[in-house]
């Protein structure tokens, strides 16, 4: 899988075990030959903040990952970057529990990046997370620490940071967040509790016929009306809403153009941030990344235009994301013509 772009791509804080070395020149390193020593844990490497990691099951190398400039690479082609770009190395052992927890954090997606702590509930946004019956990565980072909880078939399993490396309970963050002062990133690992599922082909079907099939776990396809007061108003859009607040709300009395349901958001992706930097200007980024996240799901613009068009950003009337929403339909509509 190479060149993820569309969000914050950097490895998120990863649990510390029993150090083997730090921080040494990566040319005085034996890739080959410290696997077998580390047996089970990481080799993390960086060159400024370039960064990748290394995972070690066995003696043998499992998994690798190499981030620069906001591109993620992994398997051979990463292992090809590290040995071109990587400038110092460190190595440690990690716990069998550890170990569970490092498969999601390295491949997990951004999901939203830069959230501000300030902007949330932080209790609400875990529970808001814990519903959706996922694999969530938050990393909170506020000036008195960082820290990660991982939420996996709503519960927390584990928690850790930078001031307690070790497995701890999910108190943890909540005492970083107590300061209301930071931001939160949440990634999603779309891996083994992922709702879009490839289902394997027939043996019988050729290559030349073969078609992707995909089975999708029913989502709300209209629009849900959101409070004016959630403070999760923005993450409500892009995840869908809470399973016990799905309320379905006809739009009534708005003009809209004519539904191109057919219109995939992943055939229009540049035009449609485009309209939204129009509309937004500075105030775009957290549109464009529903864009993202609706063209990796292979949504429609339709369903794309739906989210939008219940979302509130602060500094903008709600008219303004009617009438985005209803451009977004518009494109879809001259596009297929």
């Amino acid at each position: 899988m190479v060149g993820e772009l569309g969000g914050d791509c950097r490895l998120p804080l990863l649990p510390a075990g029993e150090p083997i070395f730090d921080a040494l020149p990566f040319g005085a390193v034996v890739l080959d030959a410290l696997a077998p020593a580390v047996r089970n844990g990481m080799i993390t490497l960086r060159n400024g903040v370039h960064e990748g990691v290394l995972v070690i099951r066995d003696g043998a190398l499992s998994e690798m990952v190499w981030v620069a400039d906001g591109v993620r690479t992994t398997g051979g082609e990463a292992l090809a970057q590290i040995r071109a770009d990587a400038a110092t190395v460190s190595a440690c052992r990690l716990s069998a529990e550890a170990m569970a927890l490092v498969e999601p954090l390295i491949r997990a997606d951004p999901c939203y990046a830069d959230l501000r702590l300030e902007w949330v509930v932080w209790p609400q946004l875990l529970n808001d997370l814990r519903e959706r019956g996922e694999t969530f990565i938050v990393e909170l980072a506020t000036p008195t620490g960082r820290g990660v909880t991982i939420i996996q078939n709503g519960r927390q399993i584990a928690t850790f940071g930078e001031s307690h490396p070790t497995l701890e309970g999910a108190n943890l963050l909540d005492e970083l967040a107590a300061g209301a002062v930071g931001t939160v990133r949440v990634l999603i690992d779309r891996g083994a509790w992922s709702s879009r599922q490839p289902v394997p082909r027939p043996a019988s079907t050729s290559a030349k016929d073969a078609v992707p099939i995909d089975v999708d776990v029913l989502r709300p396809s209209r629009p849900t009306v959101i409070r004016a007061d959630d403070a999760n108003a923005t993450l409500s859009a892009m995840f869908g809403p809470h399973a016990d607040s799905v309320q379905w709300h006809p739009i009534i009395g708005i003009d809209r153009p004519p539904l191109r349901a057919a219109t995939s958001v992943q055939s229009i992706v540049p035009q449609l941030k485009s309209l939204v930097q129009n509309r937004l200007q500075r105030s775009s980024g957290s549109v464009e990344e529903i864009v993202d996240v609706a063209a990796s799901d292979h949504q429609s613009v339709a369903w794309l235009a739906d989210r939008v068009r219940v979302m509130t950003v602060r500094g903008f009337m709600h008219t303004t994301f009617e009438q985005l929403a209803d451009d977004m339909l518009g494109l879809a509509g001259s596009d297929a013509d």
